[in-house]
Parts: structure tokens; sequence; C-alpha cells
């Protein structure tokens, strides 16, 4: 390649800038005067499809090693581990600023944010648009009100899922239903969940999605009586491989209690299970729980 001519000339000025010794030049600056115009064996438009289509963002680190045309054409900077706690956003500890450069963030590894505290709790509303991608395996969000469109955009390669007084928004301000939450972490093996938004076709809404059928822990906390638990009890025990824990408050209405009282039994009395037995927690008037 030929690394003859510098992409574009810098002004006279700038360059007796560069020649004071005095003078600090940011990093930035340092990074861009020495980019030139590369002469590449293949066609120019194949080269702008690689630099603006990476595969990974393993592909992508090797590519920018290799020349700094792959950043020009497409900046990116690779975040493995996303986090924020009193508003202010890091990544292993190190402070970052995502409105301060113009370029686009590629998070791989995992996010966790908190508003605890905050009056506005969607922190991702200013910085989920400069996402280029999120291929995260953890997503833990705490005290957090999210769009429905946002958390689309961050959940759907995440593994492991953990909602702690978590509420997502659809545009019109209503709450999204657990169902269309889960309909979209499609790659999910445990999800936590301590407020979930639940209707009376959550639990046969979940038994259609393949992938919910494949999780290894369900764990939903403060469940409300709209729960269809006999939905629930005819799928826990076709399912083989998930294990679940429920617990219900506000705590449900008599009737309820003794259709629960009734599970627990037949759980209970059951000596050998073709499914994983439920933790199932809810307060009676002999305070058993099981």
């Amino acid at each position: 390649m030929n690394s003859s001519n510098p992409a574009c000339a810098t002004s006279s000025n700038r360059k007796r800038k560069a020649e004071d010794p005095t003078m600090v030049i940011s990093k930035r600056a340092r990074f861009y005067a020495k980019y030139y115009q590369q002469d590449f064996s293949m066609p120019d438009s194949v080269i702008f499809y690689i630099a603006k289509n990476p595969k990974t963002a393993e592909l992508y680190l090797k590519m920018v090693k290799t020349c700094k045309y792959f950043f020009i054409k497409n900046p990116i900077i690779i975040i493995p581990n996303l986090n924020t706690v009193g508003g202010k956003w890091s990544s292993d500890r190190l402070p970052l600023n995502l409105t301060k450069y113009n370029c686009k963030y590629w998070i791989t590894s995992g996010i966790s944010a908190s508003s605890r505290g905050f009056v506005n709790q969607n922190v991702f509303s200013s910085i989920v648009q400069k996402f280029y991608q999120c291929d995260v395996k953890r997503l833990s969000l705490y005290s957090q009100v999210i769009s429905f469109n946002d958390l689309s955009l961050i959940i759907s390669s995440a593994e492991r899922i953990r909602f702690v007084d978590v509420i997502v928004k659809h545009a019109d301000s209503s709450n999204v239903p657990l169902e269309d939450i889960v309909a979209i972490a499609v790659k999910s093996y445990e999800i936590f969940d301590n407020k979930p938004t639940i209707t009376p076709k959550t639990m046969k809404e979940l038994s259609k999605f393949s992938h919910f059928l494949k999780l290894v822990a369900f764990t939903l906390n403060n469940v409300s009586e709209a729960f269809d638990i006999d939905e629930f009890c005819g799928y826990m025990k076709k399912n083989q491989h998930t294990k679940f824990y429920i617990s219900f408050n506000p705590q449900p209405s008599d009737a309820y209690k003794n259709r629960l009282e009734t599970i627990v039994d037949e759980i209970l009395e059951t000596k050998e299970f073709n499914y994983k037995p439920p933790g199932i927690n809810f307060t009676t008037t002999q305070s058993r729980n099981s």
C-alpha cells in the first residue's frame, strides 16, 4: 500500500503549532496527523464495504490495528463492560463520557445500570442511539425506567438477565408485560425479575416461545394474582429443563391461596419427579411456604 501522501493537508498555522514544543497536542490530533491515503490491492468499494460492515468486534479491532483507514471510515470504540452508578458511566472502573466523541460504541460483554436515587430513571435515553451494536451476555438493570425500544437494542444477545425494580414502558407510557420482554430475550437462559408486569395471558404467551423452554432458571418476585397458576402448572410439569421460583405480592385472595396450597401439597406428596419442582412462596393462614 502507498502511504506517501497525507489524506488531508494541514494549514501552515497548524504546522507551526505542532512544531511549538510548548503546545500540547491531543491524542486525537496526533492520531489523525499520521493518517495517510491507502492504496489497497482490492477495489475501493470492497474495502469500504468491509470497513462499514465488520462482522465481529474482534475482527474490527484487528482491522483498525492494521490500518487507521478502517477507524476513519467507521469510528467505533469497543467497550467490554459498561456500568453506571451515581449517573456516571464507566468501563472496568475507567470513567467514560459517552456523549463527548463523534463515534459509535460496541458493547461486547456486559451492562450493569442503576438509577437508584435519581429523578430521571432512564439513563439509556441519551446514549443508546450511539450504540453501534450490543453483544452483551449479561444484562443487569436496577431502579430503571426504560423504553421498550431502548431495551430491544440491548437485550437480544443477553444470556443472563437481572431486573430489580425495573419498569419497561411503551411509547404511550403503558407498562410492557413480561411476555413481550421475554419474547425479545431470545438467547436468555437465566431471567430474574422482581417487579414483572403480569397479565392473565402472560403464562400462556410465554409457553409459546421456543427459547423459553430452554431457560435454566426463571425467577419472578412480587407476582400478582393475575398470573394464571393453572396454566403455569400444566407447563411446568411438561418442562424438564427450567427451575422456577415464584413469589407472590401483594398476597392473593383466599380462593387463589387455596389453589396454591393444593398445588404445593401435590408437589410435597410427589416422591419422584419428571420435572424440576418449583419454589413457590406466599403467605398462608398457617404461614406455610414452599
